[in-house]
């Protein structure tokens, strides 16, 4: 009797603590949901100190961290959340989708692949597991996993929509073209489509279905400049000159007197040899952009057919130096091939490419990847920091640039990088002060 009496006693002692836990994770829930993060990590750490086998615990305290920008630490929680719950697939995604964030692809595809593997008809580890494939640019992977999913749901214009573009990317525009239609199909209102599609269009000189693509989106989207924009272009192409030059009117009336509208405009009068109007509209765009090498000809050849031969060979002369690499584009070179030495782990030379890149086109992203390199790679705190700030302040000098009123490469700042850029100073700077205090 004394043996029941005590084994009742210990069942009710293990279910309030049970239930005091089961109050206590319902709460630390509620807290993450409302968006009290930093009372929702010291719970958790509470949780996890009487009982390190918490799982859920564990989830939620990278949730928090998640939210707060603290990816790398966000990722330890969910990794031993995943260790100690390795069936519980609402902690799986989350992992994986700190990886995605944090750029472990690798990792993030081997979850979702796992996942894949799992249940083959399950639409959800195929959409993800295409999305992180064409995140890194392996376009062919993704577009493999976009056509697994659009067989199992077979009208959903996103998938067809998302390898129409992986298509383009690597130069396989008649698939990209079908895709495209496949998505106006099925969502007969999707602007991006309908831009996406003409473009393709006019780049394989199908110009009268150009046409046809933006006349059906102007249905829907009569005053969307970009189609109206890639309709006088496709007229432009197909060499009817008066269309195009009436679209284009219409455009500049509306206010748009973008490089672009000015120098095609003008461009439809040099083939009608209209050429004092061709000069009028060249000269304009000139003046917004005075590094297009082919504005360049087509003026100095209006003025030279228009007898004025000497301002006319200023502008050739200018067309042939800016046949030469421009800095943007050497930027571009040396990015990729930094992207190349990255993958190789030659982090030294990934910093040499990128401070290349730099040099020929200060854009603020090279400075965080600069920063990125000093600070996980090649253990340099203070250079880290340097970069980091360098990066805040470009682009806190960009924003000034918006609105502008005229087509220029404007950058704007991704939040998470702002906020991830700001986190890492904030933890680089008191890394560096207990590493001084020790020395001390």
């Amino acid at each position: 009797m004394r043996k029941l009496i005590i084994l009742a006693i210990g069942i009710v002692i293990s279910t309030n603590l049970f239930s005091q836990e089961q109050n206590l994770i319902q709460d630390l829930e509620l807290r993450v949901l409302i968006g009290q993060y930093d009372s929702a990590l010291v719970l958790a750490n509470k949780i996890i100190q009487e009982d390190s086998l918490s799982a859920t615990a564990y989830y939620y305290k990278g949730r928090s961290l998640f939210a707060k920008y603290k990816y790398f630490e966000a990722m330890n929680a969910f990794e031993t959340a995943n260790s100690i719950d390795s069936a519980n697939l609402i902690i799986e995604v989350a992992l994986a989708e700190t990886y995605d964030m944090i750029g472990k692809d690798e990792n993030a595809i081997q979850i979702y692949y796992e996942q894949f593997l799992r249940d083959t008809n399950d639409i959800k580890p195929i959409v993800k597991l295409a999305n992180v494939f064409r995140k890194s640019r392996e376009y062919g992977s993704a577009i493999h996993y976009y056509q697994k999913a659009t067989f199992i749901d077979p009208e959903n214009f996103y998938y067809y929509k998302q390898q129409a573009y992986c298509a383009s990317k690597i130069s396989m525009n008649i698939p990209a073209i079908y895709a495209y239609e496949s998505a106006v199909m099925f969502n007969p209102y999707d602007l991006g489509t309908y831009q996406q599609l003409a473009n393709l269009y006019n780049s394989e000189r199908y110009f009268n279905d150009a046409i046809s693509t933006c006349n059906k989106g102007l249905k829907n989207y009569p005053d969307d400049t970009q189609l109206l924009k890639i309709k006088a272009y496709a007229n432009y192409l197909n060499r009817d000159f008066d269309s195009s030059i009436v679209q284009f009117n219409y455009l500049l009336e509306q206010g748009d007197t973008s490089v672009f509208n000015l120098k095609y405009r003008g461009f439809s009068h040099f083939e009608k040899k209209k050429f004092v109007n061709a000069i009028q509209d060249l000269l304009c765009a000139y003046e917004i952009n005075r590094d297009d090498p082919e504005l360049c000809f087509y003026l100095g050849s209006a003025l030279g057919r228009s007898n004025q031969n000497k301002e006319g060979m200023v502008y050739l002369d200018k067309s042939l130096k800016l046949l030469s690499p421009s800095p943007d584009e050497l930027s571009n070179i040396y990015s990729e091939m930094a992207n190349v030495y990255l993958n190789q782990k030659k982090y030294k030379e990934s910093l040499g490419q990128l401070k290349l890149a730099y040099r020929n086109d200060a854009k603020p992203i090279l400075s965080f990847k600069m920063g990125q390199l000093y600070d996980y790679y090649l253990d340099n705190k203070k250079l880290a920091i340097d970069c980091y700030e360098g990066y805040l302040t470009l682009s806190n000098v960009s924003d000034s640039t918006k609105g502008a009123g005229k087509i220029i490469d404007s950058f704007i700042a991704d939040s998470r990088v702002v906020e991830n850029a700001k986190e890492r100073i904030r933890i680089l700077n008191e890394e560096m002060f207990f590493e001084n205090t020790k020395k001390e």
